[in-house]
Formats: structure tokens, C-alpha cells, sequence
């Protein structure tokens, strides 16, 4: 698609094309833009704009960014549905917004079908470097900061079968900000970071993979996941956007044969609002690991970086529930 588009050479851009947002040297800062936006992923209006915010942050999270303030992205179809359904969506993104301590300052509405966005502005601190996802290195520990599983949760909630406990469930993992997993991995000086959204788990550990050159090592066993991921799964909560997963990135895996193809479909999930992907110094493991344990956050170490020049994710023993 970019083929025929020439890449931006401004010397002050420091990232751009394939990171989760771009960073450009401005007045002796590191800025930090990112643009998202989403389709309903639950009923509740109020919970889809606090997602949609929290799903625009996290391109800044993965960064070690700051977010300093946002304009809403909006469509919405005036003719018919009530504007107190936009109005709600609005007041869960701000509300969001305000958990993550920005303003949103504005934004733009056209009259479409439903979708909500931010398109975000923040800067890296003195203190802190801007972190890529085409650094991660020999030797790398990989680290996961939430459950997968939350495409075939929200299928199965536009399905209508989804339980009032898998949807709060979901609701769960999708209104967590990765603000402070950003804080903590952004002290401990760590190589590299991407978050997980919509080409799922091999989809992000793939553009990683390539983007440093190296191979990744995925142990299923210690992947975690939404309970009952694998059940939806065997009943058809699996959404367009995991076929495609599959089609773009299979060809980076190589399974072992007891997999089932519902564990592969959950690595192909796309998700909302979902973690980090940390890739860490193991010298680091220790102060990384204690420091989620002190703020009660999760951290999972899912797998080892390995021999560079190589691009595949070979994925080890079986799925198992966290």
C-alpha cells in the first residue's frame, strides 16, 4: 500500500513509519503523536468511549510516553440515533482521559456509523528514553501486562451469548490503562515495547520480530488469556479480524502439532485495549518483576528472544488457564 509513498526523511523524527506512535524532536523535547480509532466493542455507550480512550492511550504507553492532551475523533449517525447516546460516548472518553490526567481539548464529528477515536499528544520525560518496538535484543525476557482472549469476548457479546460475567470481564481488561506498566518498564530501562491490539499476540510479536531481526521463543503455557476464551472460541466467537490475523502472519509460525486450532485462533485474536508486549534485559528481571508486584499489576514473562537475523515465533507446549 506504502509502496509508492515516499518515507518522511525530517531529521528531527526520531520514529515514524511501524512504531505504535511517531516521536519528533521539538524545542529540545521529545514529542509524541498517535491517532486510534475503534468500532463499538460493547453495547453501553459510556464504556465504548472510556475503551476507545484507553485503547488511544496505549499507543503512547508503549512509547514510555506521557500523554499531555487529545482531540476526539468521532462518527456517529444523528439521523438516527439519539445525540444523548453520543453525548454518553463523549463522557466515558472524558472520563477516561481523566483517569490518564489529560484533557481532551476538542475534536471532530461526521456523521457516519458509530466509531470513536483520539488522536493524542504527549512527550517523553527528561528522565526517560523513547522506547521502540525494533530494539529487542539476544536474551530478551518478553512480558505480557494483560490477558488476551477480548475479540472472541466482544464477538460473543455481539453475538448476544456472552454471560453478564464474561462481558464485565471484558469490560476489565479493556478499561485498564497501561499507564502505570508504562511508568514502571520506562524506569527500568527496558529494550524494547509494543502494545497488543488488533493483530493480536503473533501479529504484534511478529512486526517486533522483524522490525529487530531477531527469532522469539512463545511458551503457551504461560500465556494468559480470558478464561473462557477457548469455550467461546469452539462456538464460533471468532471475528473476521482473526481470520485475517492468520492469513498475514502464519506464515512467521511454526506450531507445535498439539496445538489446537482454537489456541491458534486466540494468538491470532485481535484485541482492545490490550497490554504490553515489554521486552527486558534479564539482569532487569528482578526489579521489573517486584516493581509490578509492589502496584499489584500483572506481568507475565510468555517467552525468550533468541538468535538474531531470523524471523519466526516458534511456540512451545500447550495453552493453559491463568
Amino acid at each position: 500500500m506504502l509502496r509508492n509513498i515516499p518515507n518522511e526523511t525530517n531529521e528531527n523524527i526520531i520514529a515514524g513509519i511501524g512504531e505504535d506512535a511517531i516521536g519528533i524532536q521539538w524545542n529540545g523535547q521529545t514529542l509524541v503523536q498517535s491517532v486510534d480509532l475503534i468500532t463499538p466493542v460493547v453495547d453501553d455507550p459510556f464504556h465504548f468511549g472510556a475503551i476507545a480512550c484507553a485503547n488511544a492511550l496505549s499507543d503512547l504507553y508503549a512509547k514510555g510516553a506521557v500523554p499531555l492532551f487529545a482531540l476526539n475523533i468521532v462518527g456517529f449517525p444523528s439521523t438516527t440515533l439519539p445525540i444523548s447516546i453520543l453525548e454518553e460516548m463523549i463522557r466515558g472518553a472524558v472520563s477516561k482521559a481523566s483517569e490518564a490526567n489529560m484533557p481532551i481539548v476538542g475534536g471532530h464529528t461526521i456523521d457516519d456509523t458509530p466509531k470513536m477515536g483520539l488522536a493524542i499528544t504527549g512527550n517523553i520525560p527528561p528522565n526517560r528514553l523513547f522506547i521502540k518496538n525494533s530494539t529487542a535484543q539476544v536474551g530478551d525476557i518478553i512480558y505480557l501486562t494483560k490477558p488476551i482472549g477480548v475479540g472472541i469476548y466482544t464477538t460473543a457479546i455481539d453475538k448476544k451469548i456472552a454471560t453478564e460475567e464474561q462481558i464485565q470481564d471484558a469490560l476489565d481488561v479493556m478499561l485498564k490503562l497501561n499507564k502505570k506498566a508504562s511508568e514502571i518498564m520506562s524506569a527500568c530501562k527496558v529494550h524494547a515495547c509494543t502494545d497488543v491490539t488488533g493483530f493480536g499476540l503473533i501479529g504484534h510479536l511478529s512486526e517486533v520480530a522483524q522490525a529487530s531481526q531477531v527469532t522469539i521463543e512463545l511458551d503457551l503455557s504461560k500465556v494468559p488469556y480470558l478464561k473462557d476464551s477457548l469455550t467461546l472460541a469452539r462456538k464460533g466467537c471468532l471475528s473476521v479480524g482473526t481470520q485475517n490475523n492468520q492469513l498475514s502472519f502464519s506464515k512467521n509460525v511454526h506450531f507445535e502439532e498439539d496445538v489446537s486450532q482454537e489456541e491458534k485462533a486466540l494468538l491470532f485474536d485481535p484485541q482492545t485495549s490490550g497490554g504490553l508486549l515489554i521486552f527486558s534485559p534479564p539482569e532487569q528481571d528482578d526489579q521489573l518483576v517486584l516493581e509490578f508486584k509492589h502496584h499489584n499489576d500483572m506481568l507475565i514473562p510468555i517467552g525468550v528472544v533468541h538468535k538474531p537475523l531470523q524471523v519466526n515465533i516458534v511456540t512451545k507446549q500447550k495453552l493453559i488457564r491463568s
